[in-house]
């Protein structure tokens, strides 16, 4: 199976990502169970089903401890097509049906971390090790840091962010080039390999109208049919807030090394105060809709992308090397919420 890496700083929000993804696929799933599976240990399954009951009432999820995350993992099966025609019976078999699965781990971007490795070129830390040997990379870009004041600690801290993953992004070329090479010195492998980068703009709804009038958009993103426009728009902010990361995921193929075309989400969550226009009392609280007796109220989120977010690595799966097994007892159930 492909391993694949979700990277953001510190109360970026990649707690309420991962909530918001369980509460996508939990919906999504339902409706496309013949070719999509979730699976999650029991206590990455625990913790996202906390965050996700808790914003079903109404509240964000709180602030993880440092290195919690790398304890959350989760995985998405898709089923891969079958060429030709089988007799039913075979098709009927669970086991005729292998998934292409990639295996999300999330984790913080340690300062510390990643200076001890540019220091030394040792991967010493667990979590560097780990992101090594991911070959899709998920970066989460938090919009309520983005601001045209540069003079401002969160602008300075934006920055900071961007060299930390740009530094991790040219380590995993070097790594995939090196593991290339001692590969195909033993005959195992062959040709050259491909790093799959997703950027998420984690609390787009943060992000501030002066910031997006100084930078020429508008406050509504082009929907999910004009890719193009998408990526424009997505783009036009990391060339101002994280323009090492962006060149180093355009950057094409390096020692036989390549990133695929950046994919561009938006993550967005609709709260209370920001509705009512009001500034915030407390806590935000989450807006609320599609309330039922068997579901209960779900969160106003941009459910749209966490179902473009999926599918699009439905393609990855399909291309990205994966230790391609038979349908597996993790992949048996269909993706619904746990009782």
């Amino acid at each position: 199976m492909c391993p694949a890496a979700i990277l953001g700083e510190r109360a970026c929000g990649k707690t309420t990502f991962l909530g918001l993804l369980y509460a996508a696929q939990v919906r999504y799933g339902t409706r496309v169970v013949d070719t999509f599976r979730f699976h999650a240990p029991l206590q990455s399954l625990r913790l996202m089903s906390q965050v996700y009951e808790g914003m079903k009432d109404s509240r964000f999820p709180g602030a993880t401890l440092k290195d919690e995350m790398t304890h959350i993992e989760f995985m998405f099966g898709y089923r891969k097509a079958l060429s030709g025609r089988l007799p039913a019976v075979f098709r009927d078999k669970n086991w005729v049906n292998p998934f292409a699965k990639l295996t999300f781990a999330a984790y913080d971007v340690s300062g510390e971390d990643v200076q001890e490795f540019i220091d030394s070129g040792v991967a010493a830390s667990p979590i560097i090790q780990q992101l090594l040997k991911s070959h899709v990379v998920v970066i989460l870009a938090d919009c309520s840091r983005m601001t045209t004041t540069i003079d401002s600690p969160a602008f300075r801290q934006m920055l900071h962010y961007d060299s930390e993953v740009a530094t991790l992004l040219v380590a995993l070329q070097t790594y995939k080039k090196q593991e290339q090479s001692r590969m195909e010195s033993q005959g195992l492998a062959d040709g050259s390999t491909t790093i799959y980068p997703a950027i998420v703009l984690s609390k787009f709804d943060s992000l501030r109208d002066d910031v997006l009038a100084k930078l020429g958009l508008h406050r509504g993103i082009p929907d999910g049919s004009q890719v193009r426009r998408r990526k424009e728009y997505a783009e036009a902010l990391l060339r101002v807030f994280m323009p090492q990361t962006l060149s180093q995921i355009r950057g094409g193929k390096v020692a036989g090394v390549s990133f695929d075309h950046a994919a561009y989400f938006f993550s967005w969550v609709r709260t209370e105060s920001a509705e009512a226009g009001m500034q915030p009392v407390g806590a935000p609280r989450i807006v609320r809709k599609e309330f039922s007796a068997e579901g209960g109220a779900e969160p106003d989120f941009s459910y749209d992308d966490y179902v473009a977010f999926i599918e699009h690595f439905r393609g990855v799966a399909n291309k990205a090397p994966d230790e391609i097994v038979e349908q597996s007892a993790l992949l048996d159930t269909p993706a619904t919420s746990p009782s």
